[in-house]
C-alpha cells in the first residue's frame, strides 16, 4: 500500500478535527493549568493547533482507499506521529528530548475494533485529555503541570509515548508506505518528508504556459537566482535585491499556473545540480483557519521554520492576497489585529525575513481588487500577468496544449484555428475560459456508447477501443461551444468569482475577529459570577 496526501485533502478535514479537539475537553484543561491574561495563552492555543492539523492528517490518510487495509492502530499511529513532529516544532527550533518507554499496551487493546474516525479520534482525544488533567491535579507539586510551556511538554509527551506504544500493539512487518505535507511513513518508521517534495504542485511545465511572458521571465530569472545559494558557505554570489515578486491579472489569466512551473522548474533545476530545495503554497487555512485567532502567529511561524531557517533553498507561492488586505480595511477590526496582519505585509514589502538570497516569494492579486495605494505599498513595480492575449497564443493554448494528442479527431484547417483564437481575442476570453472550452470539445471526442466488452478488457485494449470510437469534432462544433460559453458561462464564472472573493474575505475577518469576542464572552461570564 503507497499513497500519498495532499495539503487540500488534510485542509478538508480541518473543521471536523477542531470540533473533535474542542468536544475532547482539552480546550477547557489547558485553560485550567494556565488561563493567561484573557482565559487561556497563546501557547495553549498553538498546541491545540497542532493536535488539530494532526487529527485532520490522521483522518484524511484514513480516507484514502489504497489504505483502507492498514487498519486504525495505524491511523492512530499517524496522529502520534503528527502530532510529536507539530508539537515539537512548537517553540523554536531546538528539540527537547523524547521520553522513553510507552503507555501501557493494555489500556490500548480496543484501538483495532475502532474502524471509524469518530469513534478512533474521539476516544484517542479524550485520553490525552486525561493524560493532561492527571499531570494538572498531580498530587506530587514537582510533577504537576501548571503552565502552558509545561503543558506543551506534557502533550509531547503523551504523544510520543502513544506512538511507541501503537508499535508494541502493531504488526510487525507493515507494508504501508504514506507520505504526508509534514512527513513519510514507510510502515512504523517515520522521516520528515523529503525536501523538494511536489506533490502539492500542478503537473505543468514552463513551456506550457502561454502568455504572461514578462511574469515568466522574472518568475525564473528569481528562481535561478536562489537556486545558485551556496549552502556551505550559506551565502549567495548574486546579490538578490528583490526576493519577493508581486503578481496582478484578473481571473483565469493563468497566475496560478504560471507559479506553479515555476516552481516545479525551481525544484528540477536544484535537483539536477544537487541542491536541497523545497516549495510551499501558502494556503487559506495558514491564514483563516487557524484554531481561535492563531492564523497570525501561524503564518510567522511557518515562514520562520519553513522558509527563512530551513535547510534548503526555498520558493513560496502565495495566491489571492488580495482576500487578506481588503479584509485589513475593514472598520470593524481592532488597531491590534490590524497591527498583526500589518506584521505579516512586513513579509511581502521586505522588512520581515533575510534578505540572503536563500529564499524567494511569488504572491499575486486581481487587480479588480487592489487600489492604487496598497499596489504601491508591496511593490515598486508589481508585474501585470494578461495570459494569452493574441489569436496566436489562444491557438497554441487551446489545440496544441489543452487538446494535445488530439489532432486525430480535430479535422480543422490553419485557416479554421486562426478564426477561432481571433474570435477568442475579440470576446476577452481568459486561459480558464479556454480550459472549459477544451474540457467540453474532450468530452465530445468520448462521447460514445462502450459496447459490453469494453468494461473487461485490458487497460491497453481499452485504449485502443476508446481511440476507434471516438467522435471527430469539427470547426463548426467548436464555434459551437465557444457561443454556449459566452452566453451562459462566462456571466456566472465571473459571479463566481466575485463571489469566492467576498467568501474568503469575510471568512478572514470572522477569524480575526473571533478572539475578540471570546474575551468579551469570557469578561461577562466573570461578571455575571
Amino acid at each position: 500500500m503507497n499513497a500519498a496526501l495532499e495539503e487540500k485533502e488534510v485542509e478538508r478535514e480541518i473543521a471536523e478535527a477542531r470540533a473533535r479537539v474542542r468536544t475532547s475537553g482539552l480546550p477547557a484543561i489547558l485553560a485550567r493549568v494556565d488561563a493567561g491574561s484573557f482565559g487561556t495563552t497563546p501557547l495553549n492555543l498553538e498546541s491545540l493547533d497542532a493536535l488539530v492539523f494532526a487529527v485532520a492528517t490522521a483522518v484524511a490518510a484514513m480516507r484514502l482507499p489504497r489504505l483502507e487495509a492498514a487498519g486504525p492502530v495505524f491511523f492512530a499511529y499517524v496522529f502520534a506521529a503528527e502530532a510529536t513532529d507539530r508539537l515539537l516544532a512548537i517553540g523554536g527550533p531546538e528539540k527537547p528530548e523524547g521520553p522513553d518507554g510507552s503507555l501501557r499496551a493494555d489500556q490500548y487493546r480496543d484501538i483495532p475494533k475502532l474502524t471509524s474516525p469518530e469513534g478512533l479520534f474521539s476516544t484517542i482525544l479524550r485520553d490525552c485529555a486525561g493524560f493532561l488533567k492527571f499531570y494538572g491535579e498531580h498530587p506530587d507539586s514537582r510533577k504537576r503541570v501548571s503552565r502552558d510551556a509545561e503543558a506543551l511538554q506534557c502533550l509531547r509527551s503523551y504523544c510520543a509515548l502513544l506512538a511507541a506504544t501503537l508499535k508494541k500493539l502493531g504488526a510487525d512487518k507493515l507494508e504501508v508506505k504514506l507520505t504526508t505535507p509534514r512527513q513519510r511513513y514507510d510502515g512504523w518508521a517515520v522521516s520528515p518528508a523529503e525536501i523538494g517534495e511536489s506533490n502539492n504542485l500542478m503537473p505543468v511545465a514552463l513551456d506550457d504556459i502561454v502568455g504572461n511572458e514578462e511574469y515568466l521571465k522574472a518568475a525564473k530569472r528569481l528562481a535561478r537566482d536562489v537556486a545558485g545559494f551556496d549552502m556551505t558557505l550559506d551565502q549567495n554570489p548574486k546579490k538578490v535585491r528583490n526576493q519577493i515578486l508581486f503578481v496582478l491579472g484578473s481571473p483565469g489569466c493563468g497566475k496560478t499556473v504560471t507559479a506553479h512551473a515555476v516552481m516545479r522548474y525551481f525544484l528540477e533545476l536544484c535537483e539536477r545540480h544537487q541542491l536541497p530545495a523545497k516549495t510551499r503554497i501558502i494556503r487559506r487555512t495558514d491564514w483563516a483557519s487557524s484554531y481561535q485567532n492563531q492564523s497570525a502567529n501561524r503564518l510567522l511561524e511557518i515562514f520562520r521554520d519553513e522558509v527563512f531557517n530551513a535547510p534548503a533553498v526555498v520558493g513560496v507561492y502565495w495566491a489571492d492576497i488580495d482576500t487578506a488586505f481588503s479584509a485589513r480595511g475593514d472598520s470593524q477590526l481592532r488597531q491590534e489585529e490590524k497591527s498583526n496582519l500589518g506584521t505579516l505585509f512586513g513579509i511581502l514589502d521586505g522588512t520581515v525575513g533575510p534578505k540572503n538570497g536563500k529564499w524567494f516569494l511569488i504572491c499575486d492579486a486581481n487587480t479588480m481588487h487592489m487600489d492604487e495605494a496598497m499596489i504601491s505599498r508591496l511593490a515598486q513595480t508589481p508585474l501585470q500577468a494578461k495570459g494569452p492575449t493574441t489569436p496566436e497564443h489562444f491557438v497554441r493554448l487551446l489545440r496544441d496544449i489543452k487538446l494535445r494528442g488530439k489532432q486525430a479527431w480535430l479535422p480543422i484547417t490553419e485557416s479554421q484555428w486562426k478564426k477561432i483564437g481571433k474570435r477568442c481575442v475579440e470576446e476577452g476570453l481568459s486561459g480558464r475560459s479556454v480550459d472549459a472550452i477544451a474540457g467540453r470539445v474532450l468530452t465530445a471526442i468520448e462521447d460514445f456508447d462502450e459496447p459490453d466488452e469494453y468494461f473487461s478488457l485490458p487497460f491497453e485494449e481499452k485504449r485502443k477501443l476508446v481511440a476507434e470510437l471516438s467522435v471527430k469534432v469539427d470547426d463548426k462544433r467548436i464555434q459551437g461551444f465557444l457561443s454556449d460559453h459566452l452566453a451562459f458561462e462566462k456571466g456566472a464564472q465571473e459571479k463566481s468569482e466575485e463571489e469566492r472573493f467576498r467568501r474568503r474575505v469575510e471568512e478572514i475577518k470572522l477569524h480575526l475577529s473571533a478572539q475578540r469576542a471570546a474575551v468579551i464572552q469570557s469578561a461577562a461570564g466573570r461578571s455575571d459570577g
